[in-house]
């Protein structure tokens, strides 16, 4: 068995450990992180980091619910729309609407540096 083999199987292994049920959400977030830094292939490198940013925005989904719980808290006590909305670079209204309009927290495109882009064919290539 070659290195490539032995990290794909590397790969799958963390992947496949990432996947399973008992896992926490920010456990996935590590074991898939740890997947991205052994691909070679540029390809599966993007694939494993935006399994990682879907991860990510589901452990902080389930981070702002244990902070509303208190869970963690100095004595117990529940996190504030405001504190969640601070601790995740969100405005307590985005962070309120997107906790319970989904299943993740995520910054806005402008905010991840996504601008407007129009896509022009390379040479060679037909619209």
């Amino acid at each position: 068995m070659d290195n490539v083999d032995m990290m794909a199987a590397q790969i799958a292994d963390l992947v496949r450990q990432a996947n399973a049920a008992e896992v926490m959400p920010t456990e996935r977030v590590q074991l898939l992180a740890q997947a991205v830094g052994l691909a070679v292939d540029p390809l599966h490198q993007l694939e494993l980091v935006m399994l990682v940013a879907n991860a990510a925005g589901r452990a902080a989904h389930d981070a702002a619910g244990r902070a509303l719980r208190g869970e963690g808290r100095p004595a117990g006590k529940a996190a504030t729309w405001t504190e969640i909305g601070g601790a995740a670079g969100l405005s307590k209204d985005t962070a309120f609407r997107q906790f319970h309009g989904g299943d993740a927290l995520s910054w806005s495109p402008a905010a991840r540096g996504v601008r407007q882009a129009v896509r022009r064919p390379a040479s060679g290539e037909s619209r």
